[in-house]
């Protein structure tokens, strides 16, 4: 009897016998497994690092549009009015930019001069979970990760949208304000 026939039929040292299916498949599903864990883990990271980066730059737009108050005596009407602006890239390098000012998903910025908008109604403005304006001098704010936004900040399309509210007292996700 040749050892390959050996091999084959099982009577060879444990040494020289292979793997069975079910001992493949296992180490597989564990590989799996640990695959999809570390791809969540992973896009979990990116999509708070590009939330943090996108909290960064609206700051930097509010001091822009504060600037460009104090120079002017009154708030811009639109962010082209701004001009160039120096804000963070994906790569977290600042990059001068002239209007429209992308966010890290390729949206503008969104912004609207709440002094312009008819109060005391401010039938434009976003609105917090009590239907109340997010704040009383200007709104600005990103549309997130699904580019769509709602009037309602708290949940729906305007939960992923990163918004200024409490006129810059809170910068943050819609859903958690």
């Amino acid at each position: 009897m040749s050892a390959f026939r050996a091999i084959r039929e099982g009577k060879g040292s444990p040494a020289n016998r292979g793997f069975t299916i079910i001992e493949i498949a296992i180490v597989l599903g564990i590989i799996a497994i640990l695959a999809t864990l570390a791809v969540t883990a992973y896009t979990k990271y990116i999509d708070q690092n590009l939330e943090k980066m996108t909290i960064r730059n609206i700051r930097i737009l509010e001091g822009a549009i504060k600037t460009f108050e104090l120079e002017n005596l009154r708030l811009p009407n639109n962010l082209n009015e701004l001009g160039p602006v120096a804000l963070l890239d994906v790569g977290g390098k600042t990059v001068t930019r002239p209007p429209p000012f992308p966010d890290p998903w390729g949206n503008p910025y969104r912004y609207l001069n709440i002094r312009n908008d008819s109060p005391p109604a401010y039938p434009n403005a976003r609105r917090d979970k009590g239907n109340k304006p997010l704040s009383l001098d200007f709104d600005l704010y990103s549309m997130g990760a699904d580019g769509e936004t709602a009037k309602p900040v708290g949940s729906g399309a305007g939960g992923d949208d990163i918004v200024r509210a409490n006129s810059g007292a809170y910068v943050g996700l819609g859903a958690k304000y």
